[in-house]
């Protein structure tokens, strides 16, 4: 197994000490993501002002928001001495893609259990990356995702020792993830203090497995911030909801208050928090025209580059937002968790280890808004 990097410290652990001596993590990003301003957005659509929080810069190679959770969940994973990480999402999940890359770069390897979605270029690069890495993916559906995983945690290869494989929740979203995107608003405030942005007033998240949102609405709420958390659904309407979001938030607070006490109570309720709910379109990684529309714009005007299921919406919810509460000239802050993967990442045999139900992800045709967004080429 690589030996972890040491871990920089976080903003989050010059407030609470004990934190950063009983979390164990290792060190996958670069800390803090830039803020950039999008001026010719803004202009053209009339907003006194548009901040962009660069979470696609968290890592040079394999980035984006779920970097942040990942170096406390394979932090966690090689302190406990296992070699197997188990996982699901969606056949093109950027968690599930993620997670291989990184674990593999630790010695890891990753076995996870993928539901269809819709067919995208990013949905391609990602399960050619896990599989480049030697991710072991499975397709399966939705009823047989559970017998999956415990076959996968029952195997005796999956096993190290008496140490048995690592599970990681879909999306990554668990109370020890969010933690990272928590320190992700005191980096925030460093960046405020420091004179980068103003503070905001809304800050726009997209929700999928919930876990970002939680982890800043937790964040700002600690951080003293008043920035106000708008989340814009992208995955499923019965599960971006307010009281969800908020109880994750509650669960990572309880969490972080095991190890240190000197963390203080605070009490959120689903008010602190909106959801954004006219993006979604025909359902998760479908993409929509008004949302593809303003993620060719917003990369035409200012580069910042956008995919489909997760920040094209977002982009959409929040003009969406803006507009419905006339919020133009207030200080607005887009979360962006998207990295695109070049097709460097993407080994030359890959395809060929995929199972055919995968495979067809490779070959078949991208739905037709998909050609109308900016994906790397080299």
């Amino acid at each position: 197994m690589t030996t972890p990097a040491r871990h920089s410290e976080y903003p989050l652990d010059r407030a609470f000490p004990a934190l950063a001596e009983a979390l164990p993590r290792v060190a996958l990003g670069a800390w803090p993501t830039p803020v950039t301003a999008s001026p010719q957005f803004a202009n053209a659509h009339g907003l006194s002002s548009l901040h962009v929080k660069r979470e696609d810069q968290s890592h040079p190679q394999c980035g984006g928001n779920k970097v942040r959770g990942l170096e406390l969940l394979l932090g966690d994973a090689v302190s406990r001495g296992a070699n197997t990480i188990i996982t699901m999402g969606a056949a093109g999940s950027h968690h599930v893609c993620r997670t291989a890359w990184h674990a593999a770069q630790l010695g890891l390897r990753t076995v996870a259990a993928l539901v269809p979605q819709a067919e995208a270029e990013y949905a391609r690069r990602n399960l050619l990356c896990a599989a480049s890495v030697g991710a072991e993916l499975k397709l399966v559906t939705y009823v047989g995702v559970a017998p999956t995983l415990i076959c996968e945690m029952l195997r005796p290869r999956n096993w190290h020792g008496a140490e048995p494989p690592y599970f990681i929740p879909p999306g990554g979203t668990s109370p020890r993830s969010c933690v990272g995107h928590v320190n992700a608003m005191f980096e925030l405030r460093d960046q405020i203090d420091a004179g980068v942005l103003p503070e905001p007033d809304f800050l726009y998240v997209p929700m999928g497995s919930l876990g970002t949102a939680a982890g800043l609405l937790l964040g700002a709420r600690l951080a003293g911030l008043k920035t106000r958390i708008i989340g814009v659904a992208v995955s499923y309407k019965w599960y971006c909801t307010a009281g969800r979001c908020v109880r994750m938030a509650m669960r990572c607070l309880r969490f972080m208050r095991r190890f240190n006490s000197s963390i203080p109570e605070v009490d959120l309720g689903t008010g602190d928090v909106e959801i954004v709910h006219s993006v979604l379109g025909e359902g998760y990684a479908q993409f929509t025209e008004k949302s593809v529309a303003l993620a060719g714009e917003l990369h035409r005007l200012d580069g910042v580059g956008l995919d489909g299921t997760y920040t094209a919406k977002a982009l959409a919810g929040m003009m969406d937002f803006i507009r419905e509460h006339d919020l133009a000239t207030r200080r607005n802050l887009f979360w962006h968790t998207y990295h695109p993967l070049p097709p460097s990442m993407c080994a030359p045999g890959a395809r060929n280890s995929l199972p055919p139900a995968l495979a067809q992800y490779v070959e078949a045709e991208v739905q037709p808004l998909d050609k109308q967004l900016h994906y790397p080429r080299e």
